[in-house]
């Protein structure tokens, strides 16, 4: 178990760091592009983990199981135990407890976790398209700042002041026209919006329920917040992957789905069974590979098998997946093929490996 966890270890920290370097240039991209801070790169990128994990650690698990073993037979260990009256399952023990501790690990990230992540990663990555960034106020200068347009005779920016300050209104529904004229102000940029505050000045609104009624009034001193965002009234609609599974049942027994999202929620919990039994698989695929006498496989051999059973498995996920979407009828079965192979595979190969 020691020099499994360390190999295992190490892989998934590769994977894990591969994955996730190619995930966070998109993500800086992304901010850069709408101009968020690094706070919320940095915060981002928590939610970008389970993703990474359901994909790294069904293939850490197969490495590091056939790295441990090929290494365990090339010292001569597999064959001592051997001798020493063990049977292949009972060498293979310890590594079928830590498989079914993944599995059950996966069915929880992949469920629950995974969506959950990615949802609220959609939502922000929504959000922050919708804010206004990148305010930069210049004297003698209009500026659209949401609804509000902006101009001011002088500008401080050491200071955050303001002389001359004009606002007025766009797309109010209750007013034809809201403007406010101060002598003097002071601004200040947050994440969520600006908040000014204005000394000595006039507001004038003309009413859009009385057409001939203009309110105006003076102030001493007059505050506003205007906040960043842009959100239109029609919300985002999560996708297949951002629910969970027990939202994807309850909305497939709905019946009230598009055909088009219909597709995509049939086969998703078939998939995210298929991928969170994949460590039980490499499990059923890899002991039997491993146990090898000949001294001379060694690394190399366990390597190769390893890239075998990856990309076999997850190949015949993916064509499972894209024939659980086109045909409604294998949904539930489709994404299920690499489980279904890779089991009777694998089953082939134990009653091999223990008639020995």
């Amino acid at each position: 178990m020691r020099n499994f966890l360390q190999f295992f270890c190490g892989v998934l920290f590769v994977f894990v760091f591969v994955i996730f370097m190619a995930q966070f240039s998109r993500i800086f991209t992304y901010a850069v592009n709408y101009g968020a801070d690094m706070f919320w790169v940095m915060s981002m990128t928590v939610y970008l983990l389970p993703d990474i994990l359901a994909l790294s650690l069904p293939m850490a698990f197969q490495i590091g199981l056939l790295m441990t073993l090929t290494a365990m037979s090339q010292s001569g260990e597999i064959m001592a135990l051997r001798a020493a009256g063990f049977s292949f399952g009972e060498i293979a023990r310890p590594l079928l407890f830590v498989a079914l501790a993944l599995v059950c690990f996966m069915f929880y990230l992949t469920g629950w976790l995974n969506p959950q992540s990615r949802n609220y990663l959609e939502e922000s990555k929504d959000d922050i398209a919708n804010k206004i960034s990148k305010i930069s106020i210049e004297p003698k200068t209009f500026i659209n700042i949401g609804d509000w347009d902006l101009f001011a005779e002088a500008v401080d920016k050491k200071n955050n002041t303001l002389g001359g300050v004009h606002l007025s209104r766009r797309n109010d529904t209750t007013a034809f026209s809201t403007k406010i004229n101060a002598a003097q102000g002071k601004i200040n940029i947050g994440r969520a919006g600006i908040t000014m505050t204005l000394y000595r000045g006039q507001m004038q609104r003309l009413d859009a329920r009385a057409e001939r009624r203009i309110i105006t009034a003076e102030f001493a001193t007059y505050a506003i917040f205007i906040p960043l965002s842009q959100k239109t009234a029609s919300a985002r609609v999560p996708k297949g992957a951002e629910l969970t599974s027990p939202q994807i049942i309850t909305a497939l027994r709905s019946g009230n789905l598009p055909e088009a999202d219909a597709k995509t929620y049939r086969s998703e919990p078939a998939y995210r069974v298929s991928l969170s039994l994949a460590a039980l698989i490499f499990f059923l695929l890899g002991c039997p590979v491993a146990f090898i006498t000949d001294k001379k496989a060694g690394r190399g051999a366990a390597m190769l098998f390893s890239i075998v059973f990856i990309f076999g498995y997850f190949g015949l996920l993916t064509l499972g997946d894209i024939l659980g979407r086109q045909f409604a009828f294998s949904a539930a079965f489709a994404p299920l093929l690499p489980a279904f192979v890779g089991a009777a595979f694998g089953a082939w190969l134990w009653r091999k490996k223990l008639s020995d």
